[in-house]
Formats: C-alpha cells, structure tokens, sequence
C-alpha cells in the first residue's frame, strides 16, 4: 500500500510571495484611487506614481509579515472563517508596524498617544483590507470534499480494482 504523505501539502512559499507582492500593491492601488476620490479635478498624471510606490514600499513589510503568519496558520480560501482570521492578521500587523515606526520617531506628550492609537486603527484598517483582497488571490483553495486536509492520509490504492492497469 502506497502512502501519500503530501496530499496536505500548503504551498508556503507562494503563499508568502503572492501576499508581500499583492498586498503592497493593492495597498499602493487603493491609495492612489483614494487619491483620486478626494482629489476629483486632478488626474493621474497630476498626483503621479509617488503614492504607489510609497504606499507600496511601506506596506511590503506588513504584507510579507502577514503572508508568513497566514502560511503558518494554513489557512485555506473558502470559507467566512479564514476571511475573518485573515482580516485580523491584516489588522495586527499593519498597525503594529505603524505604530512600532511612529513610537521610534518618538512621543513626547499624551495627545500624540492619542495621535498614534487613531493612526493605528486607520492604518490597521486599510492594512485588514489589503490582506482580504489578497487573500482572496493568494490563497489555495480548500478541499471541496470537505474532509480534513491537513492531516496526512494513505491512498485508498482501489488500482487492483479497477480493469485498466496504470
């Protein structure tokens, strides 16, 4: 009987690719059509590439985190749960980065505490966000048979059954 020990196989390292390379660029996207929303008369032209690449460069880091903690969650596409479990990965980590690059500039008095908790929550927002759509594109898709498909499993080898011979 043969075993089949990679029928639970999580593609890791795609995984982690896809999310530090989509979610810095979604993030970037997003900005950029922010951009444009609250700036109705300019163009693209006018505002330029600089929010991409900003937005872009600053969020790889928080991508990149968030793709490694989803990998070693396994967490598959499909279903509500890991929507919601990627949603909060998301949050976690782009407001902790943010708020790790604003405590390293420095606070000085309460209000700016204040300051940093209200720009945390925006930016773990907008990071929460990113992750989904993500998620949504980086993710494997879950077993349809519903089976548990984590765990390593045995081939059922019905090959001596069947009439043709592989």
């Amino acid at each position: 009987m043969k075993t089949n020990n990679n029928v639970a196989a999580y593609p890791y390292v795609q995984v982690i690719i896809l999310f530090a390379g989509l979610g810095s660029v979604v993030g970037g996207v997003i900005a950029e059509l922010a951009l444009l929303f609250f700036f109705r008369n300019a163009d693209f032209a006018q505002i330029g590439y600089q929010p991409l690449l900003y937005v872009g460069l600053l969020g790889f880091i928080p991508a990149l985190l968030t793709g490694i903690i989803v990998t070693c969650k396994n967490v598959w596409r499909g279903d509500h749960k890991s929507i919601i479990t990627i949603f909060l990965i998301g949050f976690i980590t782009s407001a902790g980065y943010m708020g790790a690059i604003v405590l390293y500039l420095g606070i000085n008095s309460l209000i700016e505490v204040g300051v940093l908790l209200a720009f945390m929550i925006g930016i773990g927002l907008f990071g929460a966000i990113n992750s989904v759509i993500a998620g949504c594109i980086a993710l494997p898709k879950a077993c349809k048979s519903r089976f548990d498909i984590k765990v390593k499993k045995e081939d059922d080898d019905y090959s001596e059954l069947s009439f043709t011979k592989r």
